[in-house]
């Protein structure tokens, strides 16, 4: 990494007031946001791996490399390998994979089109489930009003 210490690539919650439990969380919806030029890439990553609700995680069960994680956009990589400033923060956690599924693609979809959405594709099958309630999409709302 040339210009971004370890500080810069650490996650940052969205929300100060909200913690990141890991035995509580299947999935988190995230941004990473380059300050320099405006543009920013929304996404989702797994805490655990081959878990995707956090009634499976087992004593045996291996986090996977979120805390290390960038994105698997090619071209946030590259934007981040080459050194541009940036920063990763923590939108919203869920105990389930379809929920932040969920969440990440009704982000895209409401967000893709403003200039400097680095999301090039959105290809995403979930199956609605009990959290996708009044809450859930109340969560989304207001992540919806704070990135506009």
């Amino acid at each position: 990494m040339a210009s971004n210490d370890e500080q810069d690539m650490k996650w940052a919650m969205w929300y100060r007031d909200e913690d990141f439990i890991p035995e509580e969380t299947a999935c988190f919806v995230y941004i990473i946001q380059f300050p320099n030029s405006g543009e920013f890439y929304i996404g989702q990553k797994r805490v655990w791996k081959s878990v995707k609700n956090v009634s499976e995680i087992k004593s045996t069960s291996k986090q996977s490399n979120w805390n290390d994680y960038t994105s698997s956009s090619k071209s946030v990589n590259e934007m981040i390998e080459a050194g541009e400033p940036f920063k990763k923060s923590i939108l919203a956690c869920y105990p389930t994979y379809a929920e932040a599924l969920h969440c990440e693609s009704a982000l895209i979809c409401m967000l893709c089109s403003q200039w400097g959405s680095l999301n090039k594709a959105l290809m995403a099958k979930f199956k609605f489930t009990a959290g996708m309630d009044k809450e859930h999409m109340q969560k989304i709302r207001e992540l919806l009003e704070d990135l506009t």
